[in-house]
């Protein structure tokens, strides 16, 4: 299995540098390289409970020999193998949604993707600081040209502020990532003659485990890992970026942007942030929380506003990564688990929404929701398609997004209403209470927009209209057709996925809980020595007003009496 990692990780590389040929060569090319790699990766997780513990690994050479300990060290374990496994299906469905799409520069175009590709699984994979942050980076080239080429009308105007955001905050995080390999070689309790420059992220982990940083030090270096991973996730108010490079990026680079890039900045908290700054975790929770609820309700509130239908599907992406960041940074058991399945399920549910829109875009060559109006008697397959989409979307019962909501929820309330409260029990409550509103928000725009492209009724219309072309960008008398053969291929794997976790989604959780409960095991530990010293500070400060006030009492009795 360590060799089928290696393979699915270097295999699009490979196609990129190796296919050649007209349009027709690359797209079938790109398509085989893309379905290669997603059953290598579905055999990969099928397979992974029969692995060693921390899961399939291939460690095969040291880059700067003995001068530094940098490996080329690749693994899959329970919090990386279904990012791993989403990336490799969403590039299918990529490949597929750009098979007419794209018309001009198609070579170059389907050499970037495969490219992406790598850089993408890279990032998951990377078990050496040097080797995840040379992939983290390289995911910007190849999406950088994706919108700048073939892009909407302001797609240089994208790509350039999705590029300077992402990098400006990736240089921070370096530093921070550099810091953490430092302390650990200056630790002052290792024996110097003992010491290696190490930049092993497990060995890391460990290492800030049995010899914690100390809190203040913590504290800055989290920040620093906050600039690059928050402004990837994006958390409210560096999300600025993100709804721009959607818009204007072609339809496969919305679909692995939202599915994908945006998992990135989160992986990044959960393997870097919580597992190796416990203290800071705990530290910050209350503020990491009430931004997390901030981009919840803002996301939602501007997507509620939108007229363009890949805008509100873009706010709704900043609205659905701050639960995922709300359940990772409750440091719960359960609301971790839901976090992660939930980026999982919102890159299944929101890419198929982008692949949707760009195929009304095809058709009607507009985005506009009042002139999408009436589609569902003509296009009565990609109507099905939208509404399960759509009810995966807003965690209907029964499908992925209420099998990662829940458990998501349940643990921030577990986290609010501990016993002893914390002394910041009541903010934690609230925020607790207040991100059920995004629950409803999130059902409101959501159905709201579906309705109106799918069912709504332009005033005066006739109902034999319906048959025809729908909205002003459609114009009356121009034939519409609906989902082909190919468009259905592209999105039936996603819609198997939505049933499949929400059916059964312990075959996920099971394969993801023992990684995640010992990565935020010392979070966990440092959240609950945190609130158990506020609890017994306040029961000192009460009984030290308690004695207080019967010395007062009894002081004024002597005074008083005869």
């Amino acid at each position: 299995m360590a060799q089928t990692l290696l393979i699915a990780l270097f295999l699009p590389l490979a196609g990129a540098l190796l296919l050649r040929g007209n349009r027709d060569w690359m797209r079938l090319g790109s398509l085989l390289v893309a379905v290669v790699v997603l059953i290598a990766a579905i055999v990969m997780a099928v397979r992974y409970k029969e692995c060693p513990e921390g899961g399939f690994a291939y460690n095969d050479f040291t880059w700067a020999g003995s001068l530094l300990d940098v490996h080329f060290h690749i693994a899959l374990d329970g919090l990386s193998l279904w990012l791993f496994a989403l990336t490799a299906l969403l590039m299918v469905v990529a490949v597929l949604v750009s098979w007419e799409a794209i018309a001009e520069r198609t070579s170059l175009y389907y050499r970037l993707l495969l490219i992406l590709e790598t850089g993408m699984l890279g990032v998951f994979v990377a078990r050496d600081i040097i080797l995840f942050y040379v992939f983290f980076e390289f995911t910007l080239v190849p999406l950088f040209f994706l919108i700048g080429i073939w892009g909407g009308p302001e797609r240089r105007r994208a790509a350039a502020k999705f590029f300077l955001f992402t990098f400006a905050g990736s240089v921070l995080t370096l530093l921070g990532l550099l810091s953490i390999v430092l302390w650990n070689y200056y630790e002052p309790s290792v024996d110097p003659a003992l010491r290696s420059l190490t930049f092993s992220i497990p060995d890391l982990t460990e290492a800030l485990r049995n010899h914690p940083m100390d809190p203040t030090l913590q504290i800055w270096v989290f920040l620093a890992l906050f600039a690059g991973f928050a402004i990837k996730v994006p958390l409210w108010p560096l999300h600025t970026w993100l709804p721009l490079a959607h818009v204007e990026a072609p339809t496969a680079g919305s679909v692995i942007l939202a599915g994908v890039l945006l998992k990135v900045g989160a992986y990044g908290f959960a393997r870097f942030n919580v597992a190796m700054l416990p203290q800071a975790t705990a530290a910050l929770m209350p503020w990491l929380l009430w931004l997390s609820l901030a981009g919840i309700i803002y996301g939602a509130l501007v997507a509620l506003a939108q007229t363009d239908i890949k805008r509100l599907v873009a706010y709704s992406s900043v609205s659905h990564l701050g639960f995922c960041m709300l359940g990772l940074f409750a440091v719960n058991r359960l609301s971790v688990q839901g976090s992660v399945l939930q980026m999982v399920n919102h890159g299944l549910s929101t890419g198929g929404l982008f692949a949707v829109v760009g195929m009304l875009y095809e058709r009607f060559h507009t985005r506009q929701i009042a002139e999408l109006i009436g589609l569902a008697r003509r296009l009565p397959r990609l109507c099905f398609f939208a509404m399960v989409l759509v009810l995966s979307s807003i965690a209907l019962p029964g499908l992925n997004g209420f099998a990662g909501e829940f458990p998501l929820l349940l643990g921030v309330f577990q986290r609010a209403w501990a016993e002893p409260a914390p002394a910041n029990w009541l903010q934690l409550r609230v925020i607790a209470v207040l991100s059920m509103s995004g629950v409803i928000l999130g059902a409101w725009y959501m159905l709201w927009m579906y309705q109106r492209v799918f069912f709504a009724k332009r005033k005066g219309e006739g109902k034999a209209e319906g048959e025809r072309g729908v909205g002003k960008a459609a114009g009356r008398n121009t034939i519409v057709r609906d989902m082909s053969v190919r468009e259905m291929l592209c999105l039936s794997p996603l819609l198997v996925m939505i049933f499949w976790i929400g059916l059964q989604p312990s075959f996920f959780l099971d394969r993801m809980a023992p990684t995640l409960n010992d990565l935020i095991k010392p979070a966990m530990e440092a959240v609950e020595r945190q609130r158990m010293n506020d609890g017994r500070s306040r029961k000192s400060e009460v009984r030290n007003a308690s004695s207080g006030e019967r010395l007062r009492i009894s002081s004024f009795e002597r005074r008083t009496s005869p």
